[in-house]
């Protein structure tokens, strides 16, 4: 496999509150590759786009990156993100790095044509050829299937919220970044509108060459787009593997229970089982496994012991004690992986 384009290594963020603090992300170790998309999965509040915004270091105020380390690797060259200067890191947010936030309608200045935002985007990182970028503006708007003559000189709220969607993608890419973040693009969009956008990232990775970064709920969305999928719990990375492994062969009972969560194409409701109980607090975690007090096959061990992250299958880790120990636990867990297996459509 080629050399990563980032590097993540045991990054850990805290918020700061009156209740003490809020271990939103922890000790999470990934790479992302050139050309590849990396989808993030998980619950809400599991830490997703807390990751996402600590990447860039757009973080709020109260959230602090306590530990770790954020390599971006290019042309021969690795720069640590966390020790960027105001103007490096300036030049690295949309030159190298961009994100496209989650929120269309609320990304996009009310008050400034898309016209405004798009010349004010590239004469930021040194671009001052107003026609050239209004002409590289207007063929990215053609490319996510937008009118570039109507959306360059509209206003946001002129825009339906698939359209705005599609700037915010424009705009992501504006600048030809290395590694683009998606914070959930489709939500609250309707089906047909999620189709295109989906499109739409894929032809724009394929044809710009990006890294993606995806985050999304949507097990079905990060399926059709993903190379491979990492799955998040309690501000922690469970699992990482390859779509059909994690699909198809997931190692975390958490990654399972999202599975089976998720309606198939084929069978009746009562095939869907939710995952009981709630996701834990995150300023007092509980001992060991975090997932253990929701985990139906959990033991002793897991109460006690927290599983490391740990390489099971080539291209595959995961953070569970069940495939470490042998006993009527792991019988049951592949059992109900053949369930799963013979159920679902995914």
């Amino acid at each position: 496999m080629a050399n990563p384009v980032l590097s993540v290594s045991n990054l850990s963020i805290e918020y700061n509150s009156l209740r003490g603090k809020v271990q939103a992300v922890r000790d999470v170790t990934f790479d992302l590759y050139p050309g590849e998309t990396l989808a993030v999965i998980g619950e809400s509040g599991c830490g997703k786009t807390t990751l996402a915004l600590g990447l860039v270091r757009l973080l709020p105020k109260a959230a602090n990156i306590v530990r770790g380390s954020i390599m971006f690797h290019h042309n021969g060259q690795s720069t640590e993100v966390l020790d960027l200067t105001a103007k490096q890191l300036r030049a690295y947010r949309w030159g190298d790095c961009a994100m496209v936030f989650q929120s269309a309608l609320n990304a996009l200045n009310p008050v400034l044509k898309i016209s405004s935002m798009v010349q004010d985007t590239a004469r930021a990182h040194g671009e001052r050829d107003t026609k050239k970028i209004e002409q590289h503006a207007k063929e990215l708007f053609e490319a996510v299937r937008l009118d570039p003559e109507r959306v360059y000189n509209s206003y946001p709220h002129e825009l339906s919220g698939g359209m705005r969607q599609r700037v915010l993608i424009a705009l992501g890419v504006l600048l030809h970044p290395q590694i683009v973040i998606m914070d959930e693009p489709t939500t609250a969009l309707d089906v047909l509108t999620q189709r295109t956008v989906i499109e739409v990232l894929k032809r724009l990775r394929d044809s710009m060459g990006f890294s993606m970064l995806f985050i999304s709920h949507d097990l079905s969305m990060a399926a059709e787009l993903a190379t491979r999928i990492m799955t998040m719990y309690a501000g922690e990375a469970v699992e990482l593997g390859t779509v059909a492994d994690t699909f198809y062969r997931p190692t975390h009972p958490y990654t399972l229970g999202l599975l089976r969560a998720a309606p198939a194409l084929h069978g009746s409701p009562e095939n869907l089982s939710s995952i009981p109980g709630s996701p834990p607090n995150l300023i007092h975690l509980p001992s060991g496994c975090k997932f253990h007090p929701r985990c139906p096959y959990a033991t002793e061990i897991c109460s006690t012991d927290d599983p490391p992250f740990e390489q099971h299958l080539p291209d595959h880790w995961s953070a569970c004690h069940y495939w470490e120990q042998p006993g009527e636990a792991r019988t049951a867990y592949r059992e109900e992986l053949a369930t799963l297996l013979r159920e679902s459509q995914l």
